[in-house]
């Protein structure tokens, strides 16, 4: 992952050629929506019932826009993450089941921005977690070491612009997630997590997704484009309103 950074940078360079107008923006950005994971033997267990929880996130972005067209946003947000399940024991009670990670959510997201301001996003991000608590019944506990410290997530968004000014950007949109990595460490597989109250014949990975609304402020820093006499310099606000 930290070689993604200066490739894509390049790449976008290349791309738009020397005379593209480079523009940086920085800002701030805070998403809702829901999230949980998927695990193939809890979900095809008649035993479980699984339910959507809430996320929330907020954070920091810094926003590079190559030309009109190209744009690579760097985003760390701390998030949280809530999966809930019902789980029917033996006994034919039913008991509830939590699972609540919180992080830090690392975005790097290429953007291809059309002129009328809309504006399709897909990238990579990286979860660095910071703390997981599951519960079975009324029972906390902090799990963190049956879980993985970081898993690696594929995101794609649509979104679009709500206002715009030579300072100031409004952006807003819905982005969706789904994990490419087990969220479960090696010493939760051995003891059956997510579910070690239950046995099952196989192991199944737990891929943690993401889906939701989103609000992005940014202010213009400026940028180097050619001037109206052809000179390229600095220039403060943002390049392309």
């Amino acid at each position: 992952m930290r070689k993604i950074f200066p490739l894509l940078i390049l790449f976008f360079i290349l791309a738009t050629g020397a005379e593209a107008q480079i523009w940086l923006e920085l800002g701030v950005k805070g998403t809702m929506g829901m999230t949980g994971f998927y695990n193939k033997n809890i979900a095809n267990d008649s035993n479980h019932d699984s339910q959507f929880g809430l996320g929330l996130s907020v954070g920091g972005v810094a926003a590079f826009n190559f030309a009109e067209n190209h744009g690579l946003n760097i985003e760390v947000l701390s998030a949280t993450h809530h999966q809930s399940m019902s789980f029917r024991g033996d006994d034919g009670l039913n008991n509830a089941v939590n699972v609540e990670w919180k992080g830090v959510d690392t975005y790097f997201m290429y953007r291809w921005y059309r002129n009328n301001g809309a504006f399709l996003e897909i990238g990579p991000k990286l979860t660095y977690v910071n703390e997981v608590q599951q519960s079975f019944g009324t029972d906390w506990s902090k799990v963190n070491d049956k879980y993985a410290s970081r898993y690696t997530s594929a995101a794609f968004g649509v979104g679009g612009f709500v206002s715009t000014s030579n300072v100031l950007t409004i952006k807003t949109g819905i982005r969706a997630e789904y994990a490419l990595t087990d969220m479960v460490s090696e010493q939760g597989k051995m003891e059956g997590y997510p579910s070690p109250y239950t046995a099952f014949d196989n192991y199944a990975e737990t891929r943690p997704f993401r889906a939701g609304f989103y609000l992005e402020v940014t202010f213009g820093v400026g940028g180097l484009a050619k001037s109206m006499c052809g000179a390229r310099g600095m220039i403060w606000g943002t390049g392309y309103n």
